[in-house]
């Protein structure tokens, strides 16, 4: 089964992948936006994610090898987002990444997102401003360029939520613990 879900939180993404395995359906493959799933035992598997520099580094090997040792397999991988998955009857599992990691990832969604969301609403306004000063109106130019607002309108939310975890994750740092 294929389910299409956009977001920008991969904790929402997370969860609702949990959730999914809850119902009996295990992810089984994953890009930006589809999933596929497969059928199976009700909450047989617990998945976690993790955010892997996109480039090979020297330790991820290592990582790897050390996460399968440990019973942990990887399911997908899809840029720098990665997800494992565990057997739930092994007990819950957390893959540490440290608040300070978190926070870094987050600013680079968030930094992604900004540009996207500015170049959008420059196109949109700029074309919105010209398109009625001339004697016809250019339908296929004001339609793209009302899509480019509707765009920011549509990713201002998610925008303010990754805003909104940050200051979480801020507010939650503890200096000797991260």
């Amino acid at each position: 089964m294929h389910k299409y879900r956009w977001g920008v939180n991969p904790y929402d993404i997370e969860k609702w992948i949990n959730d999914m395995a809850l119902q009996g359906w295990h992810l089984q493959k994953f890009t930006w936006a589809r999933f596929t799933f497969e059928r199976g035992e009700k909450g047989s598997y617990i998945y976690r994610h993790d955010e892997i520099e996109r480039l090979a580094t020297p330790y991820e090997d290592d990582y790897l090898e050390f996460l399968q040792a440990a019973g942990i397999e990887l399911v997908d991988r899809s840029g720098n987002i990665v997800f494992f998955r565990k057997s739930a009857s092994e007990g819950p599992f957390e893959l540490y990444t440290d608040k300070k990691t978190k926070i870094s990832n987050l600013s680079k969604k968030m930094t992604l997102l900004l540009s996207l969301l500015l170049l959008n609403l420059v196109f949109g306004i700029t074309g919105l401003s010209g398109d009625f000063s001339g004697p016809a109106t250019d339908w296929l130019g004001l339609t793209v360029n009302i899509a480019n607002v509707l765009i920011v309108l549509l990713l201002i939310i998610p925008f303010f939520r990754l805003i909104r975890l940050r200051k979480q994750l801020k507010r939650d740092l503890d200096v000797f613990t991260d």
